[in-house]
């Protein structure tokens, strides 16, 4: 009952997160890589303040993982809320379920584990689904929104085979253990990244538009306007600190007192919610609204009924011997 409970509330807070997000890239103009850096600096901050002691050894061992985990989570915020630019947060919640595709795949490469002859059926259902949603997207905004979300996907398994090596390799660290090693590598992380895009503003405004070519691609990163930006820091901080930080804690919970396919089925309703969020925040900026049609819907639909069959269909005689775990996000 406590990681249904768990996985429910994870589903729920990546719902209201990604609404979150796209909310303020779109009402506040926020610049997106400003925005994603003090997101994971603020949930850092929110993740030590309820951190729980490790013993050295974890410590070490925790935190070499962590580096890789904070960057595959740095790496699927920036270009997940990159995609809020092209396509909803519900259509980008359909989506990523394309995750499970590439998760069948990086298992095979990290664990040599071979997806058994019926979970081909969901994987195909997943990308026919995909391509097809993928299509009806407009020509203008089809191929950046596809490359965004790959990227994103991507970074979000790889971060999933580090939750599961971390959980393999540390079975008795505790949620809240795991919250405060991860928060660490996520406060630093976060940290460096506002530092650093604040000296090249700097660098920027003191050198002006006299910028030798070499230093040309200066150009496409933050200005000192956008790095001081009340509204980005200020909306970045409080769905940091109180959205993301949650969701990493609930995210860990759920792992932990459930098993994948339960939680898996959870994340079935995650596009309904996201969905509902999106009315509500339409009702304050009606730039929000999802303006899906019905083909959207049963491409939606078309995609979900994939990640549902492999969930229901037989796999191995020695069930017990086969795991799912890497399909967590």
């Amino acid at each position: 009952m406590k990681g249904s409970a768990y996985a429910l509330g994870t589903v729920i807070i990546w719902s209201l997160l990604g609404v979150v997000n796209r909310y303020c890239i779109l009402k506040f103009d926020v610049n997106i890589i400003v925005f994603t850096s003090f997101l994971v600096f603020s949930a850092g901050v929110a993740l030590l303040l309820i951190r729980q002691q490790v013993a050295p050894e974890s410590w070490k061992s925790g935190v070499r993982y962590s580096w890789l985990y904070t960057i595959m989570q740095i790496t699927k915020s920036f270009f997940m809320i990159s995609t809020y630019l092209y396509i909803t947060t519900t259509e980008t919640s359909i989506l990523i379920n394309i995750e499970v595709v590439i998760s069948y795949l990086l298992a095979y490469l990290f664990f040599k584990r071979i997806p058994h002859r019926g979970d081909y059926w969901g994987i195909l259902v997943i990308s026919g689904g995909f391509i097809l949603f993928i299509y009806s997207l407009s020509p203008s905004i089809r191929i950046p929104a596809v490359v965004l979300l790959l990227i994103a996907a991507a970074a979000s398994c790889i971060r999933s085979i580090v939750v599961e090596e971390t959980t393999l390799k540390n079975p008795d660290t505790t949620v809240r253990q795991k919250c405060g090693i991860s928060g660490f590598t996520m406060f630093i992380a976060g940290l460096a990244l506002i530092i650093f895009f604040f000296f090249i503003a700097i660098l920027k405004f003191v050198i002006g538009s006299n910028l030798p070519a070499i230093f040309s691609f200066l150009h496409y990163l933050p200005t000192i306007s956008d790095v001081l930006n009340p509204a980005t820091i200020i909306s970045a901080c409080i769905a940091g600190f109180f959205i993301n930080a949650a969701s990493v804690y609930f995210f860990y919970a759920a792992l932990k007192w459930t098993k994948t396919e339960t939680f898996m089925a959870f994340r079935v309703f995650q596009p309904a919610l996201t969905y509902s969020f999106e009315l509500f925040a339409a009702g304050f900026y009606t730039a929000m609204k999802p303006n899906l049609d019905i083909k959207d819907y049963l491409l939606g639909g078309f995609i979900l009924f994939g990640s549902v069959l492999i969930l229901v269909m037989p796999t191995k005689a020695t069930i017990n011997a086969r795991s799912k775990s890497f399909i967590t996000e």
